[in-house]
């Protein structure tokens, strides 16, 4: 039997939070194991209990989101941040994936997309919509409107190469690993490794890297 998605909830609003809960609960593969109503509530209740997804209300008292989910990022590196707001904007969205969040959704979405943000955050590292995607961030790179702070030059192996492309064309570890003949195992090790040579938070941020250095075209 496959295990649910452990989830936490910080949202301040109760009426969106008690809906956002029955949702998840209601679905096969989700459980919600944490319910807060601040990020300061969420940090303490995390340190007995990590799930394996957050998500985030940007507009919290004591703590906003982009805040919560830099202390997430630094102590909890497996968990998957997905930030949750009404705003709609480049600046906004960049902001989410710089803080190491692993996608944005709005609140006017429709239950179906955030649980297909909550499986490809599991499953692929990130998820981005057409608001969100990948082209929008490499159209900032390339603009020079957001210039992500990443390690200087660095030198890359031809597996290492394939691995950044194929994360580029939203490939999933399991997916890059059947076409390189490695195992998903391997596969995330490479994609850490590739991380900390950039210094990277996040496959955004691998994205985003690849971009800026013209190692792939978006």
């Amino acid at each position: 039997m496959k295990n649910k998605i452990t989830i936490g909830v910080a949202e301040d609003q109760k009426i969106y939070r008690d809906g956002l809960i029955a949702m998840l609960n209601g679905t096969e593969n989700c459980k919600v194991t944490i319910e807060a109503e601040s990020g300061v509530e969420l940090l303490l209740k995390m340190k007995g209990n990590v799930p394996d997804v957050v998500l985030l209300d940007y507009r919290m008292p004591e703590m906003n989101g982009i805040d919560v989910a830099k202390k997430i990022r630094e102590k909890y590196d497996n968990v998957k941040i997905l930030l949750l707001s009404y705003f709609d904007n480049q600046e906004f969205v960049v902001r989410a994936v710089e803080c190491g969040a692993n996608g944005y959704l709005s609140k006017d979405d429709e239950p179906e997309e955030i649980l297909q943000a909550i499986e490809s955050a599991v499953e692929t590292g990130y998820y981005m919509n057409d608001r969100t995607s990948k082209c929008l961030i490499g159209e900032l790179v390339r603009q020079g409107k957001v210039v992500p702070s990443f390690d200087g030059a660095v030198e890359f192996s031809r597996v290492e190469l394939q691995i950044i492309k194929y994360i580029c064309q939203e490939k999933s570890a399991s997916e890059i690993g059947l076409l390189l003949y490695r195992s998903k195992r391997t596969v995330d090790g490479y994609r850490a490794g590739i991380m900390k040579k950039i210094g990277a938070r996040n496959v955004v941020g691998i994205v985003m890297y690849a971009v800026k250095h013209k190692l792939v075209e978006l």
